[in-house]
């Protein structure tokens, strides 16, 4: 019974890095439309497929490289081919994408505020551990962002850390440490001391 437990959380963590590589494959083949469109994010009329935004490829392309181990050779070089395709994508239209990705960390930042905001005067929301583990995604790809922008030739728009240190000192002062609130095969590329809003709860009181 523990081999057949372990066989199965294996074939589940892998289905879950296959699927994300087919996200970040899905997002890059259509990132130069989306670059060329005003959409911060873009619904691609799919089911099983998330909204294309910068840092949804971003967060994919950093944490599939931090876990390429996992990946089948075929799947690594997937990955590969997609990392080139985003990065010319990139090239062709610079101004563009970091307007949009500038655009994107406010929305971002705004969003992850009110959802806080709306945390801390709420026992019951404090209490439901399922949606603060879905939206723990927007601070991730907050991080994402901040660090892309902070790198040459982007610049990121100087409100941002200050505003951000602001949420995150208000999110620490109610913040319970623990277990880690995503499924454990992505633990690997979220250590954390950098991820620590991965690693407990905030507090209902």
């Amino acid at each position: 019974m523990m081999l057949d437990n372990t066989t199965e959380r294996q074939r589940t963590e892998e289905a879950l890095l296959r699927h994300d590589l087919v996200v970040l494959q899905t997002f890059v083949r259509r990132m130069g439309d989306y670059l060329m469109s005003d959409a911060t994010r873009w619904d691609l009329g799919m089911a099983d497929m998330p909204p294309l935004t910068i840092g949804g490829v971003l967060m994919r392309r950093r944490r599939l490289a931090a876990l390429a181990g996992q990946l089948h050779v075929t799947e690594r070089d997937m990955l590969r081919a997609a990392n080139d395709a985003f990065n010319a994508a990139v090239r062709e239209q610079v101004v563009r994408f970091e307007g949009r990705a500038q655009a994107e960390v406010g929305d971002r930042l705004r969003e992850w505020t009110h959802y806080l905001r709306d945390l801390a005067g709420s026992k019951r929301l404090a209490a439901d551990l399922k949606q603060y583990a879905y939206k723990a995604d927007t601070r991730v790809v907050i991080l994402e962002l901040v660090d892309m922008l902070s790198t040459p030739p982007y610049q990121l728009p100087a409100h941002i850390p200050g505003d951000l240190a602001g949420v995150d000192h208000r999110l620490r002062a109610r913040w319970e440490p623990g277990a880690f609130i995503w499924d454990a095969v992505w633990q690997a590329a979220y250590p954390p001391d950098e991820y620590w809003w991965l690693y407990g709860r905030p507090l209902t009181n």
